[in-house]
C-alpha cells in the first residue's frame, strides 16, 4: 500500500500541477507546498491520521493530539520553516466522550505552546472511526527541498532511526508500553523544528523521515538527479542491537518509519552525524567494504 500511496500522489500532482510566479514549490514536489505572499515564503502542509493505522494500542488521547500536530510540524521542519498556525479536523466515533475529545485537544495545545504555534480553529464531524487531520502554515527564510542535492555533499541525520518501529513491533508482540524500548519515539515523537531552521541556512536538500530513510533518500536521489551512497560503517546500530540482531537492526534503521528525524545533504554538518555522501549516478546504495547493495524504495505502510 505504501507504493500505491506514492502513485496516488503522482496522479494528484499531475491534476493539480499549476504554474505561477507565486507558486515556488507545488503539489508533489516536496513535503509541503511553498508559495510567495508579499515578501514571505509561506509553507503549507496537511496530514491525516486515523485510529486503526496511526494510533497504537495503549496510546492516550493526549498523545493522539500530540501526534496529529507533530506530523504536520515535521513537514514544516523539513522545509526549514518557522511554524505559525495550525487547523484541525477531527472525526469522532461512538464511544469517544467529551472528556476524551478534550484530552486530544490538550495534547495538541501542549506541543503547540512549546513551539509558540497558534491553533486557530478547525472542524468537528462524526463517523465510524477516529480521524485527526491537520493543516499547518509556516514561514521559511530560505527554500530547501528534496530537489537540490549536490555531488560532493555529505548525507547527515539529526538523530537515530528505527526506535519507533522497534517499539511498535515489541508492542505487537505482547509487551506492555511500560516495557518497550523507546515509548517516547512511538507515542510522542518530537518534530525537529529548531534543527530544521538552522540546517536550512546551508543545506542543499532536506526532508523528514516519516516513512523510512530509504524512501526519503530515494526521493532526494530521483528529484536531484544524483546517487547517494551510505557507508555501513557510519550507521550507528547500538541502540537497536541491544534488542535485535545486527541484520534486523540495519533493516529497522533503513526501512522503518515514524522517527521524524531530518536527513539533509550539505557541504557541512550543523546537527547530527554523517552516514554517507552524494555522488554521480542514480539510486541509493549501501557500501560495505568494497561491495554495494541497492537500498530499495520501501518503508512503513499506513495500512
Amino acid at each position: 500500500m505504501k507504493m500505491r500511496e506514492f502513485r496516488l500522489i503522482e496522479i494528484a500532482s499531475k491534476i493539480f500541477k499549476v504554474k505561477g510566479e507565486n507558486i515556488l514549490v507545488g503539489a508533489g514536489q516536496h513535503d509541503a507546498a511553498i508559495v510567495k505572499i508579499g515578501e514571505k515564503n509561506v509553507v503549507l502542509t496537511a496530514d491525516n491520521l486515523h485510529e486503526k493505522a496511526d494510533f497504537p494500542k495503549g496510546m492516550t488521547a493526549e498523545e493522539m493530539g500530540h501526534m496529529a500536530l507533530a506530523v504536520n510540524l515535521s513537514d514544516l521542519a523539513a522545509c526549514g520553516a518557522n511554524p505559525l498556525y495550525f487547523l484541525h479536523t477531527i472525526t469522532i466515533r461512538d464511544g469517544i466522550d467529551d472528556e476524551f475529545f478534550e484530552r486530544i485537544l490538550i495534547g495538541m495545545e501542549k506541543l503547540a505552546k512549546r513551539y509558540e504555534i497558534a491553533i486557530v480553529g478547525g472542524d468537528i464531524d462524526f463517523g465510524d472511526e477516529l480521524y485527526i487531520s491537520g493543516f499547518a502554515l509556516g514561514i521559511a527564510d530560505r527554500i530547501v527541498t528534496q530537489s537540490n542535492a549536490k555531488i560532493g555533499d555529505g548525507v547527515y541525520l539529526t538523530g537515530l532511526l528505527g526506535k519507533a518501529q522497534l517499539s511498535l513491533e515489541q508492542l505487537f508482540s505482547g509487551m506492555s508500553r511500560e516495557n518497550i524500548a523507546y515509548p517516547k519515539s512511538l507515542f510522542t515523537p518530537e518534530p525537529r523544528i529548531f534543527e530544521g531552521m538552522e540546517i536550512a541556512k546551508h543545506a542543499n536538500s532536506m526532508t523528514d523521515i516519516s516513512d523510512s530513510l530509504a524512501i526519503s533518500l530515494n526521493l532526494i536521489s530521483e528529484k536531484s538527479g544524483v546517487s547517494i551512497v551510505l557507508d555501513e560503517n557510519l550507521i550507528p546500530l547500538d541502540h537497536l542491537t541491544e534488542y535485535v540482531s545486527q541484520d534486523k537492526a540495519l533493516e529497522l534503521f533503513l526501512y522503518s518509519g515514524g522517527d521524524y528525524e531530518l536527513v539533509y545533504t550539505s557541504k557541512k554538518k550543523s546537527f547530527g552525524f554523517k552516514i554517507g555522501e552524494v555522488v554521480e549516478g542514480k539510486g541509493v546504495w549501501l557500501k560495505k567494504g568494497d561491495k554495494f547493495s541497492r537500498i530499495e524504495f520501501k518503508g512503513y505502510s499506513h495500512l
